[in-house]
C-alpha cells in the first residue's frame, strides 16, 4: 500500500481541487468510505466504515478469546498444514470482510470519481458494480472462456497429481468445526477477496498506472504491488507467486477492456479449488492450547 501511495501521488497534484480520483481512492483504502464522503456520497461512506468497523470489532473480540490461535499456533510451515478451530475460523470471517472491505472501497470511491471526470485519462473509466463483481464468478460468458477455463483445469491437474503427496497442503480441523463450515467459508470469503483484490489491484491500481504510463509499465507496477501485498503464510501465494498471477490477472483486465469480471471469476474459482483440495487432504486433529498464567 505504501510503494502505491507512493507511485500515486509521484505525478499528480496531492492537493488538486478537487481532489484527484486516485487520491480519493487510496482515501478509502486507507479508511473505508472517506472516499465516499469526498465524492459527496455519504450514504455510501457511512455503509462502507459501518461494516468496516462492525467487522474490526469483531476480529478483535475473537482475538481477545483465551482459544484463539495465533501464528504459531496455526501454521506448521514444514509440513503444509494448518490448524483451525471455532473462534479462529470467525476471527478470519471478519478479518477477511475488513481486508476486503477496504480494497473494495478504494476501488469503489475511484470509479465513481472517474465516472463524474474521465478527462485526462487514456483508459476508460471503471463501472462494474459490487454487484455485478459479485456475480462474476457464476457468469457462464466468463466460465466458458479460454482464458478462464484453461488455466482452472491446469490447476485441477496439478491438485489431482499432488493430492497424496507430503506437500500438499491440509487444513485439520478442531471438533467444533465441521467439514461442512471450512466449506461454508472456502465459498464464502473466497468471494470476499476475489472481488475485493481484483477490484483494487486491476480496476483501481492497474487502470490508473496503465493511463499513466502505458500498457506495459501499468501492468508491471500493479502486479508487483500485488505481489508485495502477499506473504506466503498459510496457503496463500508468495510474493513471487502473487506476482506471476498479478501479469496475467492485468492482462486478462486489458484484453477485456479494463473490465474485472473475468478475473473476478478465475480468481475465485482458483482459490476455491485449492482450498476444498485442502480441507480434503486434512481432517479432525486434537489441538493443545496452552495459556501461562503470566
Amino acid at each position: 500500500m505504501i510503494l502505491a501511495i507512493v507511485l500515486l501521488s509521484g505525478t499528480a497534484a496531492v492537493l488538486a481541487d478537487p481532489p484527484e480520483p486516485w487520491l480519493k481512492g487510496v482515501a478509502s483504502a486507507i479508511l473505508p468510505g472517506a472516499g465516499q464522503a469526498s465524492n459527496g456520497d455519504y450514504g455510501d461512506a457511512a455503509l462502507h466504515f459501518g461494516v468496516f468497523a462492525v467487522s474490526v470489532y469483531g476480529a478483535l473480540r475473537y482475538k481477545d478469546r483465551s482459544d484463539w490461535l495465533d501464528a504459531d499456533e496455526r501454521y506448521d510451515e514444514d509440513n503444509n498444514r494448518e490448524f483451525i478451530n471455532r473462534t479462529t475460523l470467525h476471527y478470519d470471517y471478519a478479518v477477511r470482510l475488513a481486508s476486503d472491505t477496504t480494497l473494495y472501497s478504494g476501488y469503489a470511491a475511484y470509479r465513481d470519481a472517474r465516472q463524474r471526470d474521465n478527462s485526462g485519462f487514456r483508459t476508460p473509466a471503471p463501472r462494474e458494480s459490487l454487484g455485478d463483481l459479485a456475480r462474476a464468478p457464476f457468469s457462464f460468458n466468463y466460465l466458458s472462456r479460454p482464458t478462464t477455463f484453461i488455466p482452472l483445469a491446469v490447476e485441477v491437474a496439478l491438485l489431482y497429481h499432488y493430492r497424496d503427496s507430503k506437500d500438499a497442503y491440509a487444513i485439520y480441523r478442531a471438533d467444533d468445526v465441521s467439514e461442512r463450515d471450512l466449506h461454508v467459508f472456502n465459498l464464502t470469503a473466497n468471494e470476499m477477496t476475489a472481488v475485493g483484490e481484483e477490484a483494487f489491484f486491476r480496476g483501481f491500481l492497474n487502470n490508473e498506472f496503465s493511463s499513466r504510463y502505458g500498457d506495459g509499465t501499468g501492468l508491471a507496477v500493479s502486479s508487483v504491488i500485488f505481489g508485495l501485498a502477499h506473504t506466503g503464510q498459510g496457503q496463500t501465494a508468495n510474493a513471487l507467486q502473487a506476482t506471476a498471477a498479478g501479469f496475467y490477472f492485468g492482462w486478462l483486465h486489458q484484453k477485456n477492456g479494463y473490465t474485472t469480471g473475468e478475473g473476478v471469476a478465475l480468481h475465485y474459482w482458483f482459490n476455491v479449488l485449492a482450498g476444498a483440495a485442502a480441507i480434503h487432504n486434512g481432517g479432525r486433529a486434537e489441538l493443545l492450547h496452552i495459556q501461562l498464567p503470566f
